[in-house]
């Protein structure tokens, strides 16, 4: 007579159940037993494992192949910030133009607000792999920002211009920018772009503004190696600049300041 236990090895459906009621670290010890012991037991782990590394392999060559095409397509989107730029025009120049003046100096803290939000943007829409012309423009849309800044008009533009142009966030952000730059990033900009940077340079000085950006010029000036859009400072007018554009920060910090000093 066969024995019970005998009837229940060839029985699947006791195998099933009584498989489904060990513990995992039992399992386990029972696989490797089975895997030394029988040489089928052995390929068919050896299969099974195969399959996991190559499911494993092809999830993450897919992964990888949906993030390059991601980054290439960032990569050939170029982004000009202009809307950046018209936003800070409209928020100093436009947007509470009609209050009075009282009224215009109790606004100024939302728009200095939202003038840093507009630079955060921008810097936040730039990353390593974004193409030369991106971070360029990326460039030049802070300094348009520093130049409306600088220039604004009425009670809310000499209050941004106290509180933005003061502040070293604008500066900060170019840094930002240079550093997502490569040799080759650098060396694409062209004469133009640097002579809009040292026009920029000239405006913020006459204002008082934006320290510390002409060191970011200096940073482009040598990248590009251009020796022709170096140009030397005469000392004894620089001693004069410096001299009236002191008097025209105290104006502007009592709230006065609206005109640039001529340089």
């Amino acid at each position: 007579m066969e024995s019970t236990g005998n009837r229940n090895q060839r029985n699947p459906g006791w195998v099933v159940n009584s498989v489904h009621k060990l513990d995992e670290t039992t399992l386990r010890k029972l696989v490797i037993l089975s895997a030394l012991s029988h040489q089928d037991m052995y390929i068919a782990l050896w299969n099974e494992l195969q399959q996991i590394e190559y499911a494993r392999t092809m999830r993450q060559q897919e992964e990888l192949q949906v993030q390059q095409e991601q980054l290439d397509k960032e990569n050939a989107q170029i982004i000009d910030f202009r809307s950046n730029v018209n936003q800070v025009d409209y928020v100093i120049n436009e947007k509470w133009s009609r209050l009075s003046g009282s009224k215009q100096y109790d606004k100024a803290g939302d728009a200095a607000e939202l003038v840093n939000d507009e630079i955060t943007e921008i810097v936040g829409s730039v990353a390593p792999h974004s193409n030369s012309t991106t971070k360029i423009n990326a460039v030049l849309a802070l300094c348009d920002i520093g130049s409306i800044v600088a220039a604004g008009g009425d009670c809310i533009g000499a209050e941004v211009r106290k509180q933005v142009g003061y502040d070293e966030e604008l500066v900060n952000a170019l840094w930002t920018i240079v550093e997502t730059m490569s040799a080759a990033d650098k060396m694409a900009m062209t004469a133009e772009d640097i002579q809009l940077l040292e026009a920029f340079d000239k405006e913020r000085k006459g204002y008082c503004v934006f320290d510390g950006f002409d060191e970011v010029l200096e940073h482009f000036k040598k990248a590009v190696e251009d020796p022709s859009s170096v140009q030397s400072d005469d000392d004894d007018d620089y001693g004069d600049i410096d001299e009236q554009a002191l008097l025209n920060k105290s104006d502007a910090i009592e709230g006065t300041a609206s005109q640039p000093i001529t340089l």
